[in-house]
């Protein structure tokens, strides 16, 4: 049903007037099945990009830390309880 939603929407707007909505269905076309298997798949990566977040919060908190050694004990002590 989403591939056939999508081939859909793409039908009805790559023929637009309009060359900005034009230029997104064409960049749809090119990666349909990317996005049908992002659609489908049960996986995300929210939990990495939260982990991401919360380095750069720590990295930004700490204006700089002495050696490396501590920032990675105070990464994996504050990011124990996500991953």
């Amino acid at each position: 049903q989403a591939k056939r939603r999508l081939e859909a929407w793409i039908h009805r707007y790559v023929c637009c007037p309009c060359s900005a909505v034009r230029a997104i269905a064409k960049s749809l076309v090119r990666r349909t099945d990317e996005i049908i298997s992002c659609i489908l798949s049960p996986y995300s990566n929210g939990k990495i990009e939260g982990t991401n977040n919360k380095i750069k919060l720590i990295k930004r908190r700490g204006y700089g830390y002495r050696n490396i050694q501590r920032f990675a004990l105070r990464v994996r002590l504050e990011t124990a309880n996500i991953l």
